[in-house]
């Protein structure tokens, strides 16, 4: 009888220590301890502008439990937590953190170095899909997995933000170039007046969501995407005011606005081609 009551309770410790273990009590619990960390990661912010694409990710320890990590998952989200499963990626690892120094005598946790590893998140090829897709900003996750040396399985994350594009559209960014011709066909405009058109010129135009033209007040169209030309207007004469309207991506919108006039000079007695001077807002 008395084995049998042993018996019953031996199953019933097991069971309850399954259900613990589940439940993860463990955790915590001083005989079964698992690594913590504070995790962080410099800097926050990537853009392609900075000569580093990487964050340099620190691993603080807050008790006596090392770990191994052998892997960092990257996933890639929008705004909106949508992820982009064509961009994530996985790094292999072989990062021990561990201080050998915590089996001394009155060795505390908060007098270790945090170790760190360096993890490059905006790449050549996440760049390029992010600006021919027109996406200005996503979060990246880095998940950090492996296992503690107490043989627990461990996962750790931080995120950052990742700026595909330098930033706004600048003035300095769009050039106008202006081309006007006579009704018959001629390189310049006649005396009564011709046909003008403007060419733009954008630095990047992935940034760019639509760009309008006007030319002497009029509206010459607009466009979505490269090339970034107009429509023919009709001018009285080829001096005139060209205003271009770029909207990017971020719903910001830059104006130039440019003078243009005949060049006077004289090739095989003949005025060719328009100049543009000064600008003005």
């Amino acid at each position: 009888m008395r084995k049998k009551r042993l018996l019953v309770e031996v199953i019933f410790i097991l069971l309850l220590l399954t259900v613990l273990s589940g439940c993860q009590w463990f955790s915590d619990n001083p005989m079964f301890p698992r690594a913590k960390f504070i995790v962080t990661g410099e800097p926050t912010h990537l853009t392609p502008s900075e000569e580093e694409r990487v964050v340099t990710v620190k691993f603080q320890p807050i008790n006596k439990v090392g770990a191994v990590l052998s892997k960092c998952t990257i996933v890639y989200k929008k705004p909106d937590g949508t992820v982009i499963p064509s961009l994530t990626r996985s790094v292999a690892l072989n990062l021990t953190i561990y201080d050998p120094n915590w089996t001394a005598v009155d060795a505390l946790v908060a007098d270790t170095e945090p170790t760190s590893v360096t993890i490059e998140v905006l790449d050549m090829k996440t760049e390029g899909y992010l600006k021919s897709n027109k996406i200005p900003l996503v979060i990246a996750e880095l998940t950090f997995s492996g296992e503690d040396l107490a043989g627990h399985p461990l996962e750790l994350s931080t995120e950052v933000f990742v700026q595909s594009f330098e930033g706004l559209i600048k003035q300095d960014d769009i050039t106008i170039y202006v081309h006007c011709s006579s009704p018959e066909g001629g390189d310049t405009c006649a005396a009564s007046g011709g046909e003008a058109y403007m060419i733009v010129d954008i630095k990047e135009p992935q940034l760019v969501s639509r760009v309008e033209y006007f030319i002497n007040g009029k509206p010459a169209g607009s466009s979505t995407a490269p090339p970034f030309v107009s429509q023919q207007v009709s001018v009285a004469s080829c001096e005139g005011i060209a205003q271009v309207v770029v909207y990017d991506i971020f719903g910001n919108y830059t104006v130039v606005t440019k003078e243009f006039e005949e060049k006077e000079e004289e090739e095989g007695g003949r005025k060719h081609s328009t100049s543009i001077r000064g600008v003005f807002l």
